[in-house]
C-alpha cells in the first residue's frame, strides 16, 4: 500500500490496507507476496501515474497521500481491492472515492477472491472472539448498550467487546442511537485494551445493520 516514485516520494495509497511482506525478521502476511508481485508488475508497465490528492496532504509518517491512477484512468486502489489483494482502510477525512473502494472490496469478498478466502477475513460472531483474533477482523453481533465518554461514543455487542466512535469522527454518522438492540456487521483492527475487546470505526461503511432473514 505504499510505493516510491522515482523522484523518492513515498506514496501512502489512500483508502487501503495490504498485507505486510517479510520484514524485520516477521514473515510475509499471507497473500502479502502476491499483491506486491501483482502491484509491481502492474506499474513497471507505466511510463507515468497520476496522483489525486485528498484533504490531508501527508500522514504521520510524512508519506504523500494519494489516490493513484494509471494512464488510462483506471485507480489503482480499487484494482487491489477488487482482486482480493488489499482491503478497505477508511480513514476520514481522506474519503474522496470510500463509496468506490467499499464497493470494489464488497464484490471480491462475496466471491471469495485473494484475502477473502482465507478464515481471517470471514465475519467472526462476537461469541467466539478470542486473542488469536486480533488485528483486522469483521465481526458480527447484537448492540446491547450505547454508552458516552467524554472522547467517544461506545457501543457493547459483548461483554468483554465494545466499537467505539471518536466524537471527533460523529460527524460522518447519522440516527446512531437507533443502533441499540440491532445485530450489526463491523470491520476495522482488533485489539486489546484493559482486559476489553476494542474496535474503532471511523465511517458508516464499516458498520452496517445485519437485515434478520427474508427482510427487504
Amino acid at each position: 500500500d505504499t510505493v516510491i516514485l522515482a523522484d523518492d516520494r513515498h506514496i501512502r495509497l489512500i483508502g487501503i490496507n495490504a498485507p505486510e511482506i517479510y520484514h524485520d525478521g516477521r514473515p510475509a502476511q499471507p497473500v502479502a507476496n502476491e499483491a506486491y508481485h501483482y502491484l509491481a508488475n502492474l506499474l513497471r508497465t507505466q511510463k507515468t501515474i497520476y496522483l489525486h490528492y485528498d484533504r490531508e496532504r501527508f500522514d504521520r509518517y510524512q508519506r504523500t497521500l494519494a489516490h493513484l491512477f494509471l494512464e488510462d484512468g483506471t485507480n489503482i486502489q480499487a484494482l487491489l481491492l477488487d482482486k482480493g489483494l488489499a482491503t478497505t482502510l477508511t480513514i476520514p477525512p481522506n474519503l474522496e472515492f470510500v463509496e468506490c473502494y467499499s464497493a470494489s472490496s464488497r464484490d471480491a469478498e462475496r466471491h471469495h477472491i485473494g484475502l477473502w478466502a482465507l478464515k481471517q477475513y470471514q465475519p467472526t460472531p462476537v461469541d467466539s472472539i478470542n486473542r488469536n483474533d486480533l488485528g483486522y477482523r469483521i465481526i458480527t453481533g447484537k448492540i446491547i448498550r450505547i454508552g458516552e465518554s467524554r472522547s467517544a461514543l461506545w457501543f457493547k455487542i459483548a461483554k468483554n467487546l465494545s466499537l467505539h466512535i471518536d466524537k471527533d469522527d460523529l460527524q460522518y454518522f447519522n440516527n446512531l442511537r437507533g443502533l441499540a438492540g440491532k445485530q450489526v456487521r463491523a470491520r476495522g483492527f482488533l485489539y486489546l485494551s484493559g482486559g476489553e475487546y476494542r474496535m474503532r470505526i471511523r465511517h458508516p461503511v464499516d458498520l452496517n445493520i445485519i437485515a434478520p432473514p427474508g427482510d427487504d
